[in-house]
């Protein structure tokens, strides 16, 4: 009987201190239960974009593994066209809070740099993002018109970046005059693309590290001038080695 009622106790204990947890634990407000659910349903959806792709991907598969029913998905984003541009917005802002931490405060060739580092780093460390975003941009663009123009956006924006960092290390003496800002952020955004597609149709067989310090190498070889070398070997390269 003691037993019994030892037990019971601890029962009655336990129960008064869970729910004394959960009296003290503050509730959330509806705004951060909406970025919550918002935060799962992107994640869920990333991960079945990455094993079936975009178009085989249905809202209610989205919603069920995000833990909730299979209709918040669709009351949320009204269609998948919806979930799509806010999945991409979701994407960009990851992307523009990593290259952040990595060029903010620099300019020229050192941005530049910087901005190359932070997309080795991030596809690297979030290899899902990249592979999700990117296959929504390319199974996107031939049947989403407005989102091939949002697509197209985000790209010119891409290279005005680049073109500007090319152009300040030009006057500050770092880039040789020569070279062309609007054609390099061209063939630089090349590079960027050509690379995630490779490795996208066989990871395995692209060495992200050595690809992206082999296009370091061979592009400042082209392009730095004489005082560039100067400043990269004192300045930029022993900065970007803290990251």
């Amino acid at each position: 009987m003691k037993n019994a009622l030892s037990v019971n106790e601890n029962s009655g204990r336990e129960a008064r201190l869970s729910r004394s947890r959960r009296e003290k634990r503050p509730r959330m407000t509806q705004s951060e239960r909406t970025a919550l659910s918002d935060f799962r349903m992107f994640e869920a959806a990333t991960t079945l974009i990455c094993e079936k792709g975009a178009h085989r991907t249905t809202l209610s598969e989205i919603g069920r593994l995000a833990g909730y029913s299979r209709g918040l998905a669709s009351h949320r984003f009204g269609s998948k066209d919806g979930l799509i541009k806010e999945l991409i917005t979701f994407y960009n802002h990851n992307w523009i809070a990593e290259l952040d931490k990595y060029a903010e405060g620099r300019t020229g060739l050192s941005a530049f740099l910087a901005a190359n580092t932070a997309l080795e780093h991030f596809l690297l460390e979030q290899p899902a993002y990249l592979e999700a975003m990117y296959t929504l941009w390319y199974e996107a663009m031939t049947t989403h018109a407005d989102i091939r123009r949002s697509l197209a956006e985000q790209t010119i924006a891409q290279r005005t970046d680049v073109a500007k960092w090319i152009l300040e290390a030009i006057s500050e003496g770092t880039v040789k005059k020569e070279i062309s800002p609007s054609g390099f952020a061209v063939q630089y955004c090349s590079f960027v693309f050509g690379t995630v597609y490779q490795i996208l149709v066989d990871r395995s067989s692209i060495d992200i590290r050595a690809t992206f310090k082999d296009y370091r190498m061979f592009t400042l070889a082209l392009i730095v001038s004489e005082r560039g070398h100067s400043e990269l070997t004192t300045i930029v390269l022993p900065s970007l080695a803290t990251f």
